[in-house]
């Protein structure tokens, strides 16, 4: 598999927007290809427009991959094509190249910047304590719904080369 590998924000920069974890010397930009289908994750960022100070949103990876011209889903919405991946698809661009996609900013994702702000902000103080007092009166400490996890790039990877056989099983089954 050749792969190319591109950061795209300095790691200082990762880190003081997001704040330290794997996400600052990860890769934000991974080109390879399986199996012969074209695959892509990509790391999200945005400014926030309106906010009283710079914030930069994201820090998340998305994946994708392209469809060929000859397989029986080119051209077709992502709501038509049964790929399981991660969160389902969430992204179909069907212009010069068809593009299906998955995020990784779902309900148990870690969003970095999210995290950051609820640690960090000011603001945030009286939703923090409010999280703990929550946490320990019902005796959730321990909940999956307060562990999210981060998606990195390897499993962003993992699920881009799944979703790639898959494209490649559904074309063999469409011809059988």
């Amino acid at each position: 598999m050749n792969e190319i590998r591109l950061i795209r924000f300095l790691p200082d920069d990762k880190a003081k927007w997001w704040g330290e974890g794997e996400w600052v010397n990860e890769p934000d930009l991974v080109k390879f290809e399986h199996q012969g289908i074209g695959c892509m994750v990509l790391r999200m960022a945005m400014e926030e427009p309106d906010t009283k100070e710079f914030h930069m949103f994201g820090g998340y990876l998305n994946g994708y991959v392209t469809i060929p011209p000859d397989h029986p889903y080119y051209q077709k919405t992502y709501e038509e094509i049964p790929i399981v991946c991660h969160g389902g698809l969430t992204f179909g661009e069907c212009s010069s190249t068809h593009l299906i996609g998955f995020d990784c900013s779902h309900c148990n994702d870690f969003v970095p910047s999210t995290e950051h702000m609820k640690k960090t902000a000011v603001y945030m103080q009286e939703y923090r304590d409010s999280m703990e007092k929550l946490k320990k009166n019902f005796n959730l400490e321990n909940s999956p719904i307060f562990r999210n996890t981060y998606k990195n790039i390897e499993f962003c990877i993992n699920e881009c080369k799944s979703m790639a056989e898959q494209l490649i099983e559904l074309r063999v089954e469409h011809e059988s």
